[in-house]
């Protein structure tokens, strides 16, 4: 759960990434599926840290009132030929902060 007061900026989660692979087929890019802006889009974004450690922060002010719940789906991307994916979800419930 995120109080809908927390700045963008937020650290909301903490991913390993790892990928057994060596060469191309070892290197992954991470991103957060629905993110980007726009009105359906999650507001967090993924940040890569080091050694495939990304943090899932906010980017923009939450609202509980426009949306109480959101599914995150992070995806994980080799670099091999064809390109190998996998993906995992979460939920993150927004709390209410008196707004007035």
């Amino acid at each position: 759960a995120l109080s809908e007061a927390a700045p963008p900026g937020t650290v909301i989660a903490l991913v390993r990434v790892t990928d057994r692979d060596s060469g191309k087929n070892g290197q992954l890019q991470c991103r957060v599926l629905g993110g980007g802006g726009g009105p359906s889009a999650v507001p967090f974004t993924l940040e890569e840290n080091y050694d495939n450690f990304y943090t899932v922060v906010t980017d923009r002010p939450l609202d509980r009132e426009a949306q109480d719940e959101y599914n995150v789906t992070i995806v994980a991307r080799d670099g091999g030929n064809p390109p190998l994916n996998s993906t995992k979800s979460f939920s993150v419930r927004i709390l209410d902060e008196n707004d007035n």
